[in-house]
């Protein structure tokens, strides 16, 4: 992550715009941290000032870095210049042409604006790895919509750069739990998710769950497919019992017209690749809701604010920091199931309702039954 270290960190006298960087409002010092709530272009994140002993250490914060790197190294660039003295050492380096392509949405209201207004068929990969399944869609059907989600972000980026000329490729940066509960019923025309972490030994740890399959029939159009191809008999085998009630198609050592670079290492070793291949249809006589009035926030009482640790069997909820800014405070809450927590910070005004900063909340049972124990707490 980059960073720099300094002597002397001037007065901080926000809001206030340099070089394009908008620097909105800092936090009082809790726990040796001072956030500074920072935007450049269209995207925001916290840039922290670390006080220890006779120096300052500036970086990103790491809950909310975003994936373009030459924006982030330019916000801490333009800090630097404008509100420090006496620097130690550097550990970043701006360079303007490193800005990545303008195909990766990182917002959940923007993803909705183009989804709603596509008029062509969509197809969503979630982990896309080195991005060559992707990338062949796109180039040899360049009539429908591609849509990537990848978790891992030095992928997010190359694949980025590498479909930079097809205006038919969407990467998103942010959780695909949210990006697939954010699209209306019968949206996409296939889903591929193409060799998962097993997790053999974790089954709650899986992409697959009824949860996800819930989901993924709800926004499939009619006749669409959800596609698995995994080197893992027991993740497939699992799936096929998820999606008992649905028609599918079960293929061993099927020849694909484009392989991963992970797939090429097992051919090379005569491992077994197995597709499983889903069907929505008509005839399954299942009603798929979505639940747009679904209402997590609500107002705090700046009285019950502590930090607190619930943990139940299946979930969590722990208030880590809690920061003051003026008017408002901004709470550091981890929460979720153990196997895939979540992290927010949560912006809290007195008599309002809280609103979530920089990632949307993903509305899954875990982190709906957290933040339920959270407002017995909070309310």
């Amino acid at each position: 992550m980059p960073n720099f270290k300094t002597k002397e960190i001037l007065n901080l006298e926000l809001p206030v715009i340099y070089d394009g960087v908008k620097f909105n409002f800092s936090t009082t010092e809790y726990l040796g941290v001072v956030l500074v709530h920072t935007s450049i272009e269209d995207k925001s994140f916290f840039i922290q000032i670390n006080h220890k002993k006779d120096e300052f250490v500036i970086k990103i914060d790491k809950m909310t870095k975003i994936t373009d790197l030459a924006l982030m190294q330019k916000a801490l660039m333009v800090f630097e210049k404008y509100f420090c003295k006496n620097i130690i050492s550097r550990a970043y380096g701006f360079n303007d042409n490193k800005k990545l392509a303008n195909n990766i949405i990182s917002n959940v209201s923007e993803f909705k604006n183009y989804i709603n207004n596509t008029k062509k068929n969509i197809y969503l990969e979630i982990g896309f790895g080195s991005g060559r399944h992707l990338i062949y869609q796109a180039k040899n059907n360049p009539e429908n919509i591609y849509i990537g989600i990848e978790i891992y972000k030095p992928s997010l980026i190359q694949v980025s750069k590498l479909a930079k000329y097809l205006n038919n490729v969407l990467l998103l940066d942010f959780d695909a739990r949210i990006a697939i509960k954010e699209l209306e019923n019968n949206t996409l025309d296939g889903v591929f998710l193409h060799f998962p972490v097993p997790w053999d030994d974790a089954v709650n740890r899986r992409v697959v769950s009824t949860e996800f399959r819930d989901e993924i029939m709800r926004v499939l159009k009619n006749n669409a497919f959800f596609e698995l191809r995994s080197d893992s008999l027991m993740y497939v085998d699992y799936t096929k019992n998820i999606f008992s009630d649905f028609n599918y198609d079960f293929f061993k050592n099927k020849n694909a017209k484009i392989i991963s670079k992970y797939e090429s290492r097992w051919l090379k070793n005569n491992k077994n690749i197995y597709d499983f291949i889903v069907y929505k249809s008509n005839n399954n006589e299942i009603v798929f809701n979505k639940n747009d009035n679904f209402k997590v926030n609500f107002k705090v009482n700046f009285k019950k604010i502590e930090r607190i640790k619930y943990v139940c069997d299946d979930f969590f909820v722990k208030i880590n920091r809690i920061y003051n800014a003026g008017n408002f405070i901004i709470l550091q809450v981890a929460y979720g199931s153990f196997d895939t927590p979540s992290n927010s910070y949560l912006l809290c005004e007195e008599g309002k309702e809280f609103k979530f900063l920089f990632y949307e909340f993903c509305p899954n049972n875990q982190n709906i039954k957290a933040f339920n124990k959270l407002k017995e707490y909070l309310e």
